[in-house]
């Protein structure tokens, strides 16, 4: 029997298109949001295991479901570097992975088949290649899961974010919500603003031959990142994977705070941990990576005030590659 939400609704909400409240999962720059659909007095069974012997292992979840259907720009389709960024935010926000599969590890067709897919065209799934995550977080007396499906056409990633076992207030609240990095939304009027440090790896490297990574950032003498990284981090990997032939050295900087030499080893320092959190959770090639530190010998802003400072903290990914 194929798995769908056992509705005993009070509610149903369809959406064909609509910006998120605030809240938790950020998607590549460019990606929109092309369906919702909110069930309240609900029961979901999240897929924690395979399809194996005719069925999958479930995890029963009661309360509000919320299905999101995000659909990625191109050149943001590899499945691996979508997934990466999407389970790194779910385990910072708290949250334990239950399962996750590749394609065939899945269950291949009977998997796909027998889950809660979001129909076509609102939905693709790449039979070929499309990688499911679960995950699950106390909330109070709840427990909340994440169900996770990524999968791409040839021009566009496909990602459906299934989120069960809220309570009512949690649904109008948005602390359950997704959104893109590209728009930044006010938690408290609802209304998207474009932020000025929103980055286009590639527009940055065909311009000017570098990026900023914004969000990657430091504290005063130390090289353990303090920020919202993975914006930036899963927009590098994806340009990397797509470009197999291209590479880059991340350039580690930081403010003017000490001896010159200590700062050009503590900015290396800063360069190699982003560039192991590439490798690590973005599954980046490590030949497309070097890692260089400057010090604070090209500051981007002054030394003089704490917000100088700050800025100046920071790994820029210089193109090392000329075609």
């Amino acid at each position: 029997m194929k798995i769908r939400a056992v509705i005993s609704s009070l509610l149903v909400v369809v959406a064909p298109f609509g910006a998120d409240a605030a809240g938790a999962l950020r998607f590549p720059a460019g990606s929109s949001q092309g369906y919702e659909e909110v069930l309240l007095e609900t029961t979901a069974h999240i897929p924690v295991g395979p399809f194996v012997n005719g069925s999958i292992d479930t995890r029963a979840a009661d309360g509000v479901v919320m299905r999101r259907v995000w659909k990625t720009p191109p050149n943001r389709t590899n499945t691996q570097v979508l997934l990466a960024a999407l389970r790194k935010q779910l385990k910072d926000d708290g949250f334990s992975v239950l399962f996750e599969c590749e394609t065939r590890d899945c269950g291949g067709f009977d998997f796909r088949f027998e889950t809660d897919v979001i129909d076509e065209p609102d939905m693709h799934v790449d039979l070929g290649d499309f990688r499911y995550l679960s995950a699950a977080k106390k909330q109070g007396n709840r427990e909340e899961f994440v169900g996770l499906l990524v999968s791409r056409s040839p021009e566009h990633g496909f990602i459906q974010v299934t989120r069960a076992g809220l309570d009512a207030e949690m649904a109008t609240t948005g602390s359950l919500s997704s959104k893109s990095p590209e728009p930044e939304v006010s938690a408290e009027t609802g209304n998207e603003t474009i932020a000025a440090t929103d980055l286009d790896i590639a527009s940055s490297f065909a311009t000017t031959g570098s990026a900023v990574l914004e969000g990657v950032t430091f504290r005063m003498g130390s090289a353990d990142l303090d920020g919202n990284a993975a914006k930036s981090l899963a927009e590098l990997a994806a340009f990397l994977t797509a470009n197999p032939k291209k590479s880059v050295i991340l350039v580690g900087h930081t403010d003017a705070s000490g001896s010159l030499s200590g700062n050009v080893a503590l900015s290396r320092k800063r360069a190699e941990s982003v560039l192991r959190q590439l490798v690590s959770e973005y599954g980046v090639n490590t030949g497309q990576l070097a890692a260089e530190g400057v010090g604070y010998l090209a500051p981007r802003a002054t030394n003089s005030t704490q917000e100088g400072r700050d800025r100046n903290r920071r790994v820029e990914a210089i193109l090392a590659t000329i075609d």
